[in-house]
């Protein structure tokens, strides 16, 4: 390209840049920021072209089969600068980040910056130059994947937001599993001598405390009455004699005490090598309409004939919610691992195929591409892309997805 046709270039497509209204309050979506990006001039390679009296500097983050790099052409008075006798830096100020300095070195016929450019390209750029003792500064806006809403619109959205925090992943195994009753806490009540049932003194279903009467038997010998006590509290959960009735060894009625019951789970032999004592567990009724936690106190050392392994763990009932017979889900936590930073995974949506996620800054919502790592039921370990303690958005994310897609948001350098 000749020194005037790249002059008449700059001249054209500056005549053409619209300059950026100061925002007014309330919502907006960047329209001006991203009318005046989409309107910037551009340099022979692509990128966008910014000049200073006979200096110009052309930008674009090359990712061409390596990871995104800033290239950087340089022109006096139109003409390629090929000298290494030349300053040149970047300052890249994201959205809630601390700024990012990129330093170049000379590469072909470009400058080459030395720090990958990680994803969303979204920032407030300073371009820094010295070249011929004179010093050169550019300053411009690339935003992308960012929106603006109120606090009123965010919370008429019902969008819930969270801090970025350390946090811990659980590895759990989901089981099926029934309540069943304590052994050692149903007891067959029954006369300590044989004969006739005088009384019955409660019935199947009511409730009974420990030392309170029962039954009472007579010795027909004798004919004197024997009073029959409730060795413990709990529930009449079975009679088997009426008034009348000859007894001499068989129980009169059963007691049941279910402040507290077992949780028996059923077991695969693939999920019994990760089951240990001592491992905690939810529970679920399977409406989900109760929860409660234990742990394994017991995992039956054979299999049954379905080739099932029993585990089980004691579970507080003071309610009376988990009857025995009941059918419920359970979540046993195998193993837990400390991570520097976790997100829920309510948060993640899908962006130009890409997992993202949207952090708030003041009024201001933009994505961020997460790389991940381990997860469990709800949240996800994330190992780079995402600052500490930044507040994101954990639910109904999608209106803020919905809401860049319509201002256009682009990925255009």
């Amino acid at each position: 390209m000749n020194r005037s046709a790249f002059f008449f270039m700059v001249y054209l497509s500056l005549t053409l840049v619209i300059s950026p209204a100061a925002f007014a309050s309330g919502e907006h979506h960047d329209d001006e920021a991203e009318h005046a990006h989409s309107e910037a001039a551009k340099g022979p390679h692509g990128g966008r072209l910014l000049t200073q009296d006979d200096f110009a500097v052309e930008v674009t983050i090359y990712e061409t089969e390596v990871e995104p790099e800033f290239r950087l052409y340089l022109y006096k008075n139109g003409e390629p600068v090929k000298t290494t006798a030349l300053k040149l830096q970047v300052r890249l100020q994201r959205l809630g980040e601390p700024a990012e300095l990129v330093q170049f070195s000379p590469e072909l016929d470009y400058w080459l910056g030395d720090t990958l450019v990680r994803e969303p390209h979204s920032f407030a750029v300073q371009i820094d130059a010295s070249y011929q003792g004179k010093n050169y500064q550019w300053q411009y806006d690339s935003f992308e994947g960012r929106t603006t809403l109120s606090a009123r619109s965010v919370e008429k959205a019902g969008i819930k937001l969270e801090q970025t925090r350390p946090g811990q992943i659980h590895t759990q195994l989901h089981l099926f599993g029934v309540v069943a009753p304590v052994p050692e806490q149903q007891v067959q009540v029954g006369a300590a001598y044989a004969g006739i049932v005088q009384q019955i003194a409660v019935k199947v279903g009511d409730k009974v405390t420990k030392g309170q009467l029962v039954a009472s038997v007579q010795n027909p010998n004798s004919l004197k009455n024997y009073a029959i006590f409730a060795p413990l509290s709990g529930e009449v959960t079975a009679s088997y004699v009426s008034v009348g009735s000859k007894v001499s060894e068989q129980p009169l009625l059963e007691i049941s005490d279910f402040s507290s019951v077992y949780v028996e789970m059923s077991a695969f032999p693939s999920d019994t090598e990760q089951l240990k004592l001592g491992q905690q567990f939810l529970v679920q009724d399977l409406h989900g309409h109760q929860a409660a936690t234990s742990q394994i106190s017991y995992i039956a050392p054979q299999m049954t004939g379905g080739h099932i392994a029993r585990a089980r763990g004691l579970l507080a009932n003071p309610d009376g919610h988990w009857r025995p017979g009941m059918h419920v889900k359970t979540d046993v936590t195998v193993a837990t691992v400390d991570v520097p930073l976790v997100i829920k995974k309510s948060a993640l949506q899908l962006w130009n195929d890409k997992t993202v996620i949207f952090i708030k800054v003041g009024d201001v919502f933009e994505i961020r591409m997460p790389e991940v790592g381990r997860s469990d039921d709800t949240q996800v370990e994330v190992l780079s892309g995402v600052p500490l303690g930044v507040e994101y958005a954990t639910t109904h994310s999608f209106i803020l997805k919905a809401d860049v897609m319509k201002s256009g948001a682009s990925h255009d350098h």
